[in-house]
């Protein structure tokens, strides 16, 4: 099942997609979004009796906000890990455990909006493709063998970063946290969707040009891993998001950085789930 949440400006719906195009649920709002993706196709078969085919002046928007902040993995590619060690002088390139941090729910936008930011706040900004998991079910000190039945859904999450602020700071979160800067969608995908999930491609890029690349197996630490590493410590919650981490490319990376400027198209794209275009707007 794919599910979005669409708007046409005036109106916004979530809907599910059929043969026939994007479906209405009647329904709205991220407790509902996450109701449905739960509730799978017999639910939403149910709100979508009747069959209102959206028009096309609908286009995704943000799916869902999560209640709580964004759980992310850093540094979680190998090729990934060395040029962000060399980036901030780490003395370890590949983590000896997990690095899990969070970013701000208000930092989300929609599959394409208009990425706007401050020049007061950030003139370093950098982009970073990944995998975001949708958690279906609450559930504490999960094992990687059980962490599959609490998935709800996958989608693509473009986290952009203030390299400038993660460097002045000890601590990611206000790098990660720009106001309506990072965005998620265009749909979430139930895990049925894109089996087999690990041989799916990732990819990166800036005004046509492809700057990351790679499959979602050559990740250093698991979906499921993750799962239990976060779970042994914070319980998860219904509506929970993990953003699973980003391979090598990122704009940091190039001598010098190719960081994203004013009027920049940057397309993050997972096979199987869809892409993400987003003009940068700098002001």
């Amino acid at each position: 099942m794919r599910l979005a949440t669409l708007t046409d400006g005036s109106s916004t719906v979530i809907a599910v997609w059929s043969k026939d195009g994007w479906l209405d649920t009647g329904r709205t709002g991220s407790t509902e979004f996450i109701e449905i993706l739960i509730g799978g196709r017999a639910l939403a078969d149910e709100y979508t009796s009747g069959g209102r085919l959206l028009p096309a002046s609908f286009k995704p928007t943000l799916p869902f906000r999560p209640a709580r902040n964004v759980m992310c993995l850093g540094k979680n590619y190998v090729e990934h890990a060395a040029e962000f060690a060399a980036f901030n002088n780490d003395v370890d390139v590949v983590p000896k455990a997990p690095i899990v941090f969070t970013k701000a729910a208000t930092s989300l936008c929609g599959a394409t909006d208009e990425i706007q930011v401050d020049s007061a706040l950030s003139h370093a900004l950098d982009y970073e493709t990944e995998l975001a998991v949708v958690i279906g079910k609450a559930g504490r000190s999960i094992s990687a063998e059980k962490a599959n039945d609490h998935i709800a859904g996958y989608s693509v999450i473009n986290d952009i970063t203030a390299r400038d602020l993660q460097s002045k700071h000890a601590q990611w979160f206000l790098a990660k946290s720009l106001p309506a800067a990072s965005p998620l969608g265009p749909v979430v995908v139930t895990p049925d969707e894109i089996a087999p999930r690990d041989e799916r491609a990732l990819s990166t890029w800036v005004n046509g040009e492809l700057r990351q690349h790679a499959l979602l197996s050559e990740m250093i630490t698991g979906i499921e891993q993750a799962i239990e590493t976060i779970s042994s410590v914070v319980s998860l919650e219904v509506g929970d998001l993990i953003a699973m981490g980003t391979p090598s490319g990122v704009a940091v990376s190039f001598d010098p950085p190719k960081y994203l400027l004013n009027g920049d198209l940057v397309i993050s794209e997972i096979d199987g789930i869809g892409r993400l275009e987003n003009r940068i707007s700098i002001s």
